[in-house]
């Protein structure tokens, strides 16, 4: 039942009881229930004293009941039944009283469990700043027992150098302070500084006058280390983005700047490509054309042999030409045979017109590997020797070819006049050539991986490297060979 319908009820019940009493006259021998009725109401008043103010005031209504009572029974029965009555109601009073001071024992015995159970340090503070409760998870998480806390300074578990701390902490529970729940740092007695979340209650009394404070302090160590962690692994990754974004945001920069330069060095080729239709390929067919005319026009009967002589010769050289010119833009026979021979005959012929050393190995390659991956390491080769012609100064070259695994690798390798690899890449990203980031773009679309390795003075060093998938995967067949000019 709610309290304040018990207080509007024990009103009426008296009420109602006094009346029938003065103009019922029974003697109180029957209406004794209604009283006792209404100090039963008094258990749901939280006023300890409410179930003896109760019986007063019925105690007092049944007197005056009596002297207004109309006359109708022995005066000697009437006065009986009032004293039993009276009786009865203050027997009920105290029994109320008992049953609620045993309700509020065993809340008080449940809260105290709650509390001692409790994995969070529950403690109460005088507004003095004493401890005068101290329960097992304060034991466990200061380390301090009750026996050591209790009458202790609740300073004692606030670190030293903490001053507004301390301060605040004295005009809170003197009431100075509104109360509420906040993060802080406290001490263990082992000297360990904990985090924490501290909430704190005011306590009262039964009149309502404030006489400390309830502090309910959680430990938060490990969800503040969770938040540590979080927030660096959140900085790792911005830190991580704004990497890959500049990276992105530079190979951006470098693919705009190869791409111009092989449109550049694309229409190079071309140019070369026309000179040389034009200055070779051009001049023999107009010499070709010369010869074949004198022969149209020539006499009837005069020897024509050394016009047909000179027109077959210039018929091979020209068939020479362009054979040469169909090598260079792509040789027939890296479709035909494979990498493997393609290599050997172009190492070869590089190695015959530069007085190379020229060493080639081949393991494993029992098979052809896929054409993009072929065509990569083609094109490899060409730009590789060529910049070893050009510069290097070499006399010994070693090509290596091997499948191993899932991987195919080819190393090229001189004893050349190497160079700073470095200051190469910075050349070659600011637009001094294109033969670099060109072998690496073509590494990197064809899906492998490309590392190159030079020092001044001791030769370079270039390793491709590409993995085949199941379906790509060779037999492998080991061979080995050396070829020198």
């Amino acid at each position: 039942m709610n309290s304040n319908y018990a207080r509007v009820l024990i009103p009426l019940i008296l009420a109602g009881t006094f009346i029938i009493d003065v103009f019922m006259p029974w003697g109180y021998a029957v209406w004794v229930i209604g009283d006792v009725f209404a100090v039963l109401l008094a258990l749901w008043i939280e006023w300890p004293i409410a179930p003896y103010i109760v019986a007063a005031v019925g105690t007092v209504l049944v007197q005056v009941g009596h002297v207004l009572s109309f006359p109708g029974i022995p005066i000697d029965i009437a006065v009986f039944n009032r004293i039993v009555g009276t009786a009865l109601l203050w027997v009920a009073a105290c029994l109320v009283a008992r049953a609620r001071k045993a309700k509020l024992d065993d809340a008080t015995r449940r809260l105290g469990a709650i509390v001692e159970s409790s994995s969070d340090a529950i403690l109460s503070v005088t507004p003095d700043g004493f401890v005068t409760t101290w329960n097992a998870g304060a034991e466990r998480i200061f380390g301090y027992s009750a026996t050591e806390m209790i009458g202790r300074s609740i300073l004692t578990i606030i670190p030293v150098h903490l001053q507004r701390d301390r301060a605040w902490e004295l005009a809170t529970v003197r009431g100075a302070h509104d109360i509420h729940t906040y993060d802080a740092v406290r001490l263990t007695k082992d000297g360990r500084y904990i985090d924490v979340s501290v909430t704190l209650s005011p306590l009262k009394d039964d009149v309502g006058q404030h006489v400390g404070v309830s502090n309910v302090i959680r430990d938060i160590s490990e969800r503040k280390r969770g938040e540590a962690l979080l927030h660096q692994a959140h900085e790792a990754l911005e830190r991580k983005v704004l990497e890959r974004t500049a990276e992105l945001s530079s190979a951006n920069n470098s693919l705009r700047d190869l791409s111009g330069r092989l449109m550049h060095v694309q229409e190079e080729e071309r140019s070369q490509l026309a000179r040389d239709l034009h200055d070779e390929v051009g001049q023999l067919l107009t010499a070709l054309k010369i010869d074949l005319q004198d022969l149209q026009h020539g006499e009837e009967g005069q020897p024509l042999s050394g016009c047909l002589r000179d027109s077959l010769e210039l018929v091979d050289c020209l068939l020479t030409q362009v054979r040469n010119l169909a090598l260079d833009l792509r040789p027939s026979i890296l479709d035909d045979l494979g990498l493997v021979s393609a290599l050997r005959w172009y190492a070869n012929r590089q190695a015959e017109r530069n007085g190379w050393t020229l060493s080639l190995s081949v393991v494993g390659m029992g098979g052809r590997v896929p054409v993009p991956i072929e065509v990569t390491c083609f094109r490899v080769v060409q730009e590789a020797l060529t910049n070893t012609a050009k510069y290097a100064r070499a006399k010994v070259i070693d090509l290596t070819l091997c499948r191993q695994d899932e991987d195919v690798t080819l190393i090229i390798q001189d004893d050349g006049v190497g160079f700073d690899v470095l200051s190469a890449r910075r050349r070659a990203q600011g637009g001094a050539s294109v033969g670099l980031l060109g072998m690496e773009e073509r590494v990197r679309l064809a899906g492998g991986s490309f590392v190159l390795s030079s020092l001044p003075g001791e030769g370079t060093r270039i390793e491709l490297s590409f993995p085949l998938t199941e379906q790509e995967q060779i037999q492998p067949h080991a061979t080995v060979e050396a070829i020198s000019p």
